[in-house]
């Protein structure tokens, strides 16, 4: 007669790598909170797991993973105090990013600058790269852009990632779903952007961007839906409403930018990038105007 194994009896760092398939794991480093609750009720330690891989399938750079990271990027560089009793700030290194690190909008969202390292790297030199970074002391997290991966790489990757106490992000393309990986924690973002309602003002309206988070894999049971999860752009860095629109030929500009695509632009991904080119270019063939 088989016996059932009870957890409680074994030593907590055995406990920490047992779980039950109808609950959420406990993971043993330290979680940070990813600054959005409902998130957090989803993620095995309630927040994003150090000493662990993480994947993030978004179909292109830049459809919101930054918006999604910045609050856990903030908390670990922030710098400590001894009314806080926050820990040591540590840094956070970008690897293989698809677009230069626009340095207003991460000083917008609370990050402090002279703790992020832009690492410009190949594809055959990028995972290197974040698995080197991995092995370092004073490292909060480490996002790695990784269109192509190798199947030994993510292994060495996770390897890195258990022995350190950083946050280690790779950020794939959707296909990658269908491929088997060694990291615990695997979801999709979609961006999904604002409903069209004419009656909301355009700033508002940008305000409601938001992100689909789709956890595929975790320790812990199958997800039922995917989350919503609301990613508003920067006030910071966003034009001033006070500010007129100008419609007078300024010296050395002959081009024209529509700001009511800026949101779709950003939160409807590679097709609502093309529509709003489409549009602009539109625009501006009327005026015979260059884009």
């Amino acid at each position: 007669m088989s016996a059932v194994l009870d957890a409680t009896t074994l030593p907590a760092r055995l406990q920490s790598r047992i779980w039950q398939g109808d609950q959420l794991a406990h993971v043993g480093a330290a979680a940070v909170s990813s600054g959005h609750p409902d998130l957090d009720a989803l993620l095995p330690g309630a927040g994003w797991p150090a000493g662990s891989l993480t994947e993030l399938l978004v179909e292109h750079g830049g459809v919101g993973e930054m918006r999604l990271l910045a609050p856990a990027l903030k908390a670990l560089t922030a710098r400590s105090s001894a009314r806080s009793g926050a820990g040591t700030a540590r840094h956070v290194l970008l690897v293989a990013p698809p677009w230069q690190p626009y340095a207003h909008a991460l000083h917008a969202w609370g990050i402090a600058l002279d703790r992020v390292v832009w690492i410009r790297a190949r594809d055959d030199e990028a995972s290197w790269a974040a698995e080197q970074a991995l092995k370092q002391d004073g490292i909060g997290a480490v996002l790695l852009w990784l269109p192509k991966a190798r199947a030994d790489a993510l292994r060495r990757l996770q390897v890195a990632a258990q022995d350190s106490r950083a946050l280690a992000f790779v950020i794939r393309p959707p296909a990658a779903r269908n491929q088997s990986s060694p990291a615990p924690l695997r979801m999709i973002c979609t961006p999904v952007p604002p409903p069209d309602d004419g009656a909301v003002s355009r700033r508002r309206w940008v305000q409601r961007t938001a992100l689909s988070v789709d956890i595929f894999k975790r320790r812990g049971p199958p997800l039922a839906h995917p989350l919503n999860v609301m990613l508003p752009l920067q006030e910071a860095v966003l034009p001033e409403p006070a500010a007129p629109l100008s419609t007078e030929a300024q010296p050395g500009i002959n081009h024209v930018v529509d700001r009511r695509h800026l949101a779709a632009v950003a939160a409807g991904g590679r097709e609502a990038a093309g529509a709003a080119f489409d549009a602009v270019a539109g625009f501006a063939a009327k005026r015979r105007v260059p884009v």
